[in-house]
């Protein structure tokens, strides 16, 4: 899954949720909300995995960056 579908189809996702991407050794890559370009550049990667937390936060780790 990469991350553009998971913004897309989850519904986890919305205009004041919180995305830290990080990579595979967990060192944060960028943050910020969706529409931002800075998280919009990582939209093509696949994710490894992700957690979200109910206070509107998501952590998602990348398999490999590009």
């Amino acid at each position: 899954m990469t991350l553009e579908k998971l913004m897309l189809d989850a519904g986890l996702i919305n205009d004041h949720t919180e995305i830290w991407i990080r990579d595979s050794e967990f060192q944060v890559l960028t943050h910020g909300n969706w529409y931002q370009d800075n998280v919009l550049d990582y939209a093509h990667c696949e994710i490894e995995s992700f957690t979200w937390q109910n206070d509107n936060h998501i952590y998602i780790d990348l398999k490999k960056v590009y």
